[in-house]
């Protein structure tokens, strides 16, 4: 018969591994996320934050190991909003790279605002389970990274936006303009040869 005691312990590994599971997934979004971004502000912040998931595997891992488990290597499925398949093509062939910035800063958001309520909720289970200190601490500690970067995320992805979408414009018209300057440019060489060629005629 298997006692109370044992029962609490597999129940408190299952959720470490499911945390864990998590973050594995979390490193993954996170390196693709790093790597696309264009935005050093942005850049910035999610290589800070990638180093504090790694940081928080490695606490999950410690954990698990002290309590006799063996720390799971597969990824959970994250929280992210997925459209439908034909809303996502259009999306992505239609949107402009700064757009794209804007609606993964908020993809990003709804990610560490749902694991942070994960921890949360991790917590909580194990004040009911009776899990030794350390362990909860570990869960806070992971929870107040979360909510940190949740909250940087909140507070300045509309801040963001506004200067990724005014550079889009400026780019735009930049663009128009030397588009404008050939045009004329190329304008004014026709009329320069037919005027030459008209001269050498006469």
């Amino acid at each position: 018969m298997t006692h109370q005691f044992d029962r609490n312990i597999m129940t408190t590994l299952a959720g470490l591994n499911l945390a864990l599971s998590y973050e594995n997934a979390a490193v993954e979004r996170l390196e693709k996320r790093l790597s696309e971004s264009f935005d050093s502000e942005v850049k910035e912040k999610l290589s800070r934050h990638l180093a504090q998931t790694r940081e928080q595997q490695d606490r999950l891992k410690e954990r698990i190991n002290a309590l006799g488990g063996e720390p799971i290597t597969e990824k959970g499925g994250l929280p992210i909003p997925e459209p439908p398949r034909s809303l996502k093509i259009l999306i992505e062939r239609g949107s402009t790279p700064s757009q794209k910035e804007v609606w993964e800063s908020l993809n990003d958001l709804i990610m560490e605002r749902a694991e942070a309520i994960m921890y949360d909720g991790g917590i909580q289970a194990l004040e009911l389970l009776k899990a030794d200190k350390k362990t909860i601490k570990t869960l806070e500690k992971n929870m107040k990274e979360e909510e940190g970067f949740a909250n940087w995320l909140q507070k300045n992805n509309p801040r963001i936006a506004k200067r990724l979408m005014k550079k889009q414009l400026e780019d735009k018209r930049e663009k128009e303009n030397k588009k404008k300057e050939k045009t004329e440019e190329a304008a004014a060489t026709t009329t320069a040869t037919t005027t030459t060629t008209t001269t050498t005629t006469s």
